[in-house]
């Protein structure tokens, strides 16, 4: 640590004799920049839930398990269906005997409507056979529907994928029974992603709309939210703001669970800018060279974020330097 202290106040007190026009050169000044915030955020599955069991019995077939990747519709879970297959069959039957009443009756009706003008029949025996048809078109209805709920409650013996995604944990094992409300399998999709982050209270009514937000993944891909919405409450020990930044482009290599990096952008400022290439940065030491007449000079800088191959300066430049633009082409002559 002190030879490399020591090696920087050496180069440090070096004056190389230069004409400024031998070198590209940059006259500083002020300019008014965004001030932007870095957050962490992480990237988080939109659709991502817990299947459970709508109907009662054993499980006798698991066909997935944790981490595996599952398409929307594969059943991956299935129940025994004994005592649903009996109540569907019963269903039927009953269906079967209300349509041969309903025959029946509407058969009755038609007959007793032709003898009745006749006189053959009183008024009272067409009544009794006009609400029998009634009752049984009822009847009907009424199995038709014990029928679908049959159907139903036989589907909930497979339990089917709601989106293509990844299995996160699995609640039952092979053979075990289960009963309406059992908590089956839990998992998310891989698509669409959002990022969530959370925002301190005093940028709070800085927050306008999605532009002023920008994602970093970890491997430099840049994505743009389409639709940020931040929560109406804090956290209640953090004091911060959730903020969810909905993204219209789904990257392939983007997991959820990942972390990545939200630059916020907000008022701006007045600031002092230079090009990377002008600064040498050594741990938390940083130089430029900077011209004083016919010297160049090696000069400490404080410098803040980075941004489009610009240093923001914070001290150590004052409008009117003049500093080389690129220190290793000038080292090199050197």
């Amino acid at each position: 640590m002190k030879v490399s202290f020591l090696k920087w106040a050496v180069i440090a007190s070096a004056v190389f004799s230069a004409t400024a026009s031998a070198y590209d050169t940059t006259i500083i000044e002020v300019n008014n920049i965004d001030s932007v915030v870095e957050l962490d955020a992480t990237v988080e599955a939109v659709n991502r839930g817990t299947l459970s069991a709508q109907t009662s019995g054993r499980i006798v077939a698991v066909n997935a398990d944790v981490n595996d990747i599952v398409n929307q519709g594969d059943v991956l879970l299935e129940i025994s269906a004994e005592q649903q297959s009996a109540s569907l069959d019963a269903a039927l039957a009953q269906l079967n005997s209300a349509n041969a009443q309903n025959i029946k009756a509407t058969a009755q009706v038609k007959r007793y409507r032709d003898l009745f003008p006749k006189g053959a029949i009183s008024r009272e025996r067409l009544d009794a056979a006009e609400a029998e048809a009634r009752s049984s078109v009822a009847e009907v209805k009424q199995a038709k529907a014990a029928v679908a709920q049959a159907k139903e409650s036989l589907g909930y013996t497979s339990i089917r994928a709601p989106y293509t995604g990844v299995v996160t944990q699995r609640h039952v094992e092979l053979g075990e029974t289960v009963a309406p409300g059992s908590q089956l399998m839990t998992g998310f999709s891989l698509s669409p992603l959002r990022v969530v982050t959370e925002i301190p209270q005093r940028y709070r009514e800085k927050v306008e709309d999605a532009s002023q937000f920008s994602i970093t993944t970890l491997n430099g891909e840049i994505l743009e939210p389409y639709e940020a919405k931040l929560f109406n409450y804090a956290h209640e020990k953090s004091r911060a703001f959730r903020l969810r930044l909905e993204l219209l482009e789904q990257p392939q290599n983007l997991l959820p669970g990942e972390w990545v990096k939200v630059a916020f952008t907000y008022d701006d400022r007045p600031s002092i800018e230079i090009p990377e290439s002008a600064v040498i940065r050594r741990g938390e030491l940083s130089v430029v060279y900077r011209l004083e007449g016919e010297k160049v000079t090696m000069n400490p800088v404080r410098v803040g974020q980075s941004r489009n191959g610009q240093l923001e300066v914070l001290s150590g430049l004052e409008v009117g330097d003049e500093i080389v633009t690129d220190v290793v082409s000038f080292l090199a002559e050197k």
